[in-house]
């Protein structure tokens, strides 16, 4: 590309230098010329490589532009115009070496510009992969402390199920020695329970208890 600008300043710097005013000093024209070329040359190079920040109209871009000032100022540079009748095969020559540069240095801007978008959005994908690394690594720890805030929580459960088995099985002898063996009925405590016994109509010793009781006033009577 910097030959290729190069190339441009020679060829812009001749054209500046024939149409600067012949009364200027011949090293001042030069300098001029050669400075006119330069300003015109390099802002080349920084619109190419930011052409995407340029408007495009009718799909046309820095490198259809690059290619038809190429190939127009060619044209100027080698005085195709010239009020000169030239041979029709000097016209033919140069026309097609006008044409040809401009046709590559289209397809060489082209594929510059492409080139720089190429390597601009690798080093963004780039950045965006190790972004999502960096945020890979981060999910990943906080995965790994939900992993092992789980597992306490498993083992506080299984010691809570533990537990709850544990007093689930004294309630039920708590139970069970709270219960009447004859009517099965609950007592709340154990003074309760044994009250319960002693006056339980299911007891057998009551109903023995009854019995006698009922024979002996038969006889007195």
């Amino acid at each position: 590309m910097l030959i290729l600008l190069i190339a441009f300043i020679v060829d812009a710097g001749v054209l500046f230098y024939r149409v600067l005013p012949e009364y200027m000093d011949k090293d001042l024209k030069l300098f001029a010329s050669i400075m006119l070329g330069i300003a015109v040359a390099f802002p080349l190079l920084l619109t190419s490589v930011n052409s995407d920040l340029l408007k495009h109209k009718y799909k046309i871009g820095f490198p259809e532009i690059f290619g038809f000032c190429s190939f127009f100022m060619t044209l100027l540079f080698f005085d195709v115009f010239s009020a000169e009748i030239k041979s029709f095969n000097w016209y033919l020559t140069s026309v097609f070496m006008c044409l040809l540069l401009g046709l590559i240095d289209y397809l060489y801007a082209d594929l510059f510009v492409k080139k720089c978008n190429q390597i601009h959005n690798l080093a963004q994908w780039q950045l965006d992969y190790e972004k999502l690394i960096d945020e890979n690594q981060s999910l990943t720890k906080e995965l790994d402390k939900s992993d092992l805030v789980l597992q306490q929580s498993e083992e506080e459960l299984l010691k809570t199920k533990e537990s709850l088995k544990g007093t689930i099985e004294s309630l039920e002898e708590a139970n069970e020695k709270l219960t009447c063996p004859y009517c099965k009925q609950l007592q709340k405590s154990i003074s309760a329970y044994r009250n319960h016994i002693g006056s339980c109509k299911d007891n057998p010793k009551n109903k023995l208890n009854g019995k006698v009781k009922s024979i002996s006033i038969t006889k007195e009577s």
